[in-house]
């Protein structure tokens, strides 16, 4: 069998070499020799699954750490990553022209990553390069096309490849060296467009990823994360009395335990055929809300001090019926982050696939009162922060800036956010694939991800390519 190397920059958690370790051939498969990563975390995450001797910590801006890279992986067939570029908010006015982009490019500080890519490109000289992740084309306009300006950069990065000796061009015949993936296509339940550069050095034309069909089954939330146990949050007590809306929550309290309530009423009846529902944690935290319900209803006032009791005694039960979630992962998170109550009763009262710009809005079938009225955010500024999921539908795209919040990425009927597990399914991870450090690291390199279903179909082109490549020049 035939094996081909690849050296893996910006390795981040691994998922543009979990791809390629994935594609498959009876005569021919990638082998990792290298994958070089600065943070902490995720070369922990890189070695869990690669081992030690794989994995070079270290920064490609520095000399000892270069040469390292160019003496261990002379013989590699493939570079691959996606190094940091701020190509696009170089690219300046209109009268911008690409003489302006090259000489962003080459001179700029904040382009360093990107050169010194280049540069072991220029030293290693591998048969094929792919580079993934322009930084910049994550706007809203990438739904209609890239604009002239973002076209005009990417030949640039084209242009510079082909200066190394680097045929750009697609099996299509196009003309500009570059594919924008949509991971959808490539059986991702989530919507996330990236631009590819693939390159070689034999003057062939490269591979066209080959998209799955999607005809029988469209990949939704619900058939890569319906299975997995029911969660439920903690919530923060901390800073309550400083909570944006507490007086808001407090004067409608009652009505914010019953949205809480008929949540997890909710959960029983839709999972009511699932061990963690039917035991004995579930009923009892179940009967605290409704109980804590009835007291709120029959009381004219209920202060700040009752509403942090009543979190706390909910916190105790809901960590006793958490303990039963069990994943098939060590180290990978499948943990709710702490909510605060007004964001649990927002969470509890948003519809499936609505947004907080349709709750606010008066002429929306979404709109509620409450809801508009516990809305903590500038509302000429911000409309869109809560974004509630459907089980139907493909998630949107998984964010490095889950680690900050995850408002974006409600859960479509559980009163939380997205754990770190669940962002791992949704970007292609395997079920027992491990990620390391705490739950904002592990929310960062999952964000930062190659979706790995999306990178095992550049890498099964690639593959097919330079396996009938070889096999013509030997006969």
């Amino acid at each position: 069998m035939r094996t081909y190397k690849i050296l893996d920059l910006f390795a981040g958690g691994g998922g543009f070499s979990t791809g390629f370790l994935n594609a498959s051939h009876s005569h021919a498969k990638f082998e990792v020799t290298k994958a070089v990563e600065i943070d902490d975390d995720a070369c922990n995450t890189l070695i869990s699954h690669l081992g030690e001797d794989k994995v070079l910590k270290g920064d490609i801006t520095c000399p000892l750490i270069k040469k390292e890279i160019v003496a261990e992986c002379k013989e590699v067939d493939v570079i691959i990553g996606g190094p940091p570029c701020q190509t696009f908010s170089l690219i300046g006015p209109a009268r911008s022209g690409k003489r302006e982009v090259q000489d962003s490019l080459k001179n700029d500080s904040r382009n360093t990553l990107y050169r010194h890519f280049f540069d072991l490109v220029s030293e290693i000289k591998p048969r094929f390069v792919v580079f993934e992740n322009v930084e910049g084309l994550l706007s809203k306009r990438f739904e209609d096309g890239l604009t002239e300006k973002e076209k005009m950069a990417i030949e640039v990065i084209s242009e510079q490849l082909e200066d190394l000796g680097y045929f750009t061009r697609t099996i299509d015949g196009q003309g500009s060296g570059f594919k924008t993936l949509n991971s959808l296509d490539y059986g991702v339940s989530q919507k996330r467009r990236r631009v590819i550069i693939i390159a070689n050095r034999h003057g062939i034309y490269n591979p066209i990823p080959l998209k799955k069909d999607l005809t029988k089954e469209v990949p939704t939330l619900l058939s890569t994360i319906g299975e997995l146990p029911v969660l439920l949050p903690q919530i923060n007590t901390n800073g309550m009395e400083k909570l944006k809306k507490i007086d808001v929550v407090l004067k409608n309290l009652d009505k914010c335990i019953l949205s809480f309530l008929n949540n997890i009423n909710e959960l029983d009846r839709i999972y009511k055929n699932r061990p963690e529902i039917n035991n004995e944690q579930f009923r009892l935290l179940k009967n605290y809300l409704n109980d804590s319900y009835l007291v709120t209803k029959n009381r004219k006032h209920n202060g700040l001090e009752f509403l942090k009791g009543f979190c706390e005694d909910y916190n105790k039960l809901a960590k006793q019926f958490n303990s039963s979630s069990e994943i098939p992962c060590n180290m990978t998170l499948h943990q709710s982050r702490k909510h605060n109550f007004r964001d649990v009763v927002i969470f509890s009262m948003m519809k499936q696939g609505s947004t907080s710009s349709g709750f606010m809005n008066q002429n929306s079938q979404d709109f509620d009162l409450l809801l508009d009225q516990l809305y903590p955010y500038d509302k000429n500024k911000h409309t869109d922060t809560y974004v509630k999921h459907s089980w139907d539908k493909p998630s949107n795209t998984i964010l490095a800036h889950m680690q900050k919040d995850g408002l974006k990425f409600i859960h479509p009927n559980q009163p939380r956010t997205f754990t770190p597990y669940e962002a791992a399914l949704i970007q292609s991870f395997p079920k027992n694939y491990d990620f390391c450090g705490g739950a904002n690291s592990q929310y960062r390199q999952i964000g930062n991800a190659v979706p790995p279903l999306m990178s095992e179909a550049i890498a099964q082109g690639i593959l097919m390519t330079l396996l009938n490549y070889d096999l013509e020049i030997s006969k």
